[in-house]
């Protein structure tokens, strides 16, 4: 016999409570918690199947509220292109009159580099009459998750992806069949959709600009990726080069100007920032980029392990302002994005589309500031 796994056992438990009726639509479903002690779980296994619920269309969940379950109308997604094209309208299907929600995908759950575009997506649909549901791919791939999204019950869809080329033919299918869609932080190669960006291009010069200000000339721009594989990284790098341009500093020797990559993995060892900040100072480099914050405290972490003292022998600028950036010692200069203004305006972006369909809201691009702390030093005796 076939062992059902346990996350299916609550699955087809509350599924059963739904088709008798015991559980109505609007009715609270248990919470992670009270399902964990229900079923002897733990908490990912009772998540896992709220997931599963939320993904087939039984339920849907309310931030800071709980789950709950939809209208038997509502749940079975069959025959919903059909409705659609029958209906000319995009939701005209059984989920054309389903509760005012839009969906957030994110990358990753729980990420310190994340900033907190939450709040601002929340503040402006609450006011659109709109409720949020959050869904990240720490259980799912983005790929399945851009699928089911495409066929659940929620409005729209802000959309942050891993990266600017990955999930392009799931991704076209929005376009095809014009569902409300905001990119957040990216703007996705060949298919132009609404997108809000932070000035990722202004923000690399800005940071360039304040380090050579500082009289640093040798300056290197570091990066765990290739700078083509994500577009704010991309953009982040073409304003430092194009800082370093428009003061002389690309005019000299190819040896005086410094681009260095880390290892291309999500993990960085602290074995590869060693050997990185050993060949930076061989080379007389005084100062570095890094592509985010979080590449800058383990550089930092990196360079205390090896006796160096930031700034007096190497100065960094983060980008982010994530919120470890001014706890550390010393304190992350860097390069502040406005997570919050973001989140509000793909929000207002999002309810524009799926109030006026044939709408396509321009890109918007945040500006961005720099926060001066303690990680530069100014270079004496330079001109």
């Amino acid at each position: 016999m076939t062992n059902i796994p346990l996350y299916q056992k609550i699955v087809d438990a509350i599924k059963a409570k739904i088709g008798s009726g015991e559980l109505g639509s609007g009715d609270q479903v248990p919470t992670e918690a009270e399902l964990s002690s229900q079923f002897g779980v733990s908490r990912i296994t009772s998540k896992r199947a709220l997931t599963e619920l939320e993904n087939e269309g039984l339920i849907y969940r309310v931030q800071g509220r709980g789950s709950f379950v939809r209208e038997q109308s509502q749940t079975a997604p069959h025959g919903q292109g059909q409705a659609a094209e029958a209906g000319g309208q995009v939701h005209s299907g059984p989920y054309g009159n389903a509760e005012n929600s839009v969906l957030l995908i994110l990358p990753f759950a729980h990420n310190p580099g994340l900033g907190d575009y939450e709040k601002g997506i929340n503040d402006y649909l609450s006011q659109a009459g709109y409720t949020l549901n959050i869904q990240s791919s720490s259980n799912f791939g983005q790929r399945r998750l851009l699928e089911n999204a495409l066929r659940g019950p929620n409005r729209g869809l802000i959309y942050y992806p891993v990266d600017s080329h990955s999930d392009v033919g799931a991704l076209y299918q929005y376009r095809l069949k014009q569902f409300p869609i905001v990119i957040m932080d990216k703007q996705i190669e060949g298919l132009p959709f609404p997108s809000v960006v932070s000035d990722n291009f202004g923000g690399g010069y800005m940071a360039t600009a304040h380090l050579i200000q500082n009289h640093h000339q040798k300056i290197a721009f570091i990066s765990s990726l290739k700078v083509e594989s994500s577009y704010s990284i991309r953009e982040r790098y073409l304003g430092y080069l194009k800082a370093m341009f428009d003061h002389g500093l690309l005019d000299r020797e190819a040896a005086d100007t410094t681009d260095h990559y880390l290892a291309h993995e999500v993990d960085i060892s602290r074995e590869s920032y060693i050997r990185l900040i050993q060949s930076l100072l061989e080379q007389g480099v005084t100062a570095v980029v890094a592509e985010n914050d979080l590449r800058a405290i383990e550089f930092i972490g990196a360079a205390k392990e090896m006796g160096l003292s930031v700034p007096d022998d190497l100065s960094i600028i983060g980008f982010d302002n994530i919120q470890l950036a001014d706890l550390i010692e010393p304190k992350l200069t860097t390069i502040s994005q406005n997570f919050e203004q973001m989140g509000y305006m793909a929000a207002e972006m999002l309810v524009q589309q799926i109030r006026n369909p044939m709408q396509r809201p321009e890109p918007a691009i945040v500006p961005v500031a720099l926060m001066e702390r303690q990680t530069v030093k100014t270079l004496q005796g330079r001109s």
